[in-house]
């Protein structure tokens, strides 16, 4: 497993992560790979079932990587398989606050890199295992 190689900006609380403007709604994190394609499915399919979701990847090619602020933000964090969830913990091992949040908030999906960008096998998948 490749550590992942980021500025410093990943580890620092840079924005108010609880803000009243995006309503009362449950905070769902969904994290992938690179954040494009099974986060962002994840993502899209729990807005539109009225949840506050995000999405982000754990590998430093990610479009949006997995950050304190998100981290702190979430309600609940969806990693989409255990290689995901132990990058983060690579990544944030130097955290133990963020590492201590992420262990209460995680829930880990077993689902392959395999799935373009909401597929319908993708789509049922999800909604069998994630349960908000």
């Amino acid at each position: 497993m490749q550590k992942v190689n980021l500025t410093n900006e990943i580890f620092e609380l840079s924005c108010p992560y609880s803000n009243p403007y995006q309503g009362n709604d449950k905070k769902l994190l969904f994290v992938c790979s690179a954040g494009l394609l099974r986060s962002a499915t994840a993502a899209n399919l729990f807005a539109k079932k009225g949840f506050n979701t995000r999405n982000c990847g754990t590998h430093e090619y990610a479009l949006i990587p997995l950050s304190a602020n998100l981290i702190y933000w979430a309600d609940q964090i969806y990693f989409v398989n255990e290689s995901n969830l132990r990058q983060a913990i690579l990544t944030f091992k130097e955290y133990g606050h963020l590492l201590d949040m992420i262990e209460k908030k995680s829930i880990t999906l077993d689902i392959p890199d395999q799935f373009p960008y909401n597929h319908p096998e993708l789509v049922r998948i999800l909604e069998e295992k994630i349960k908000p």
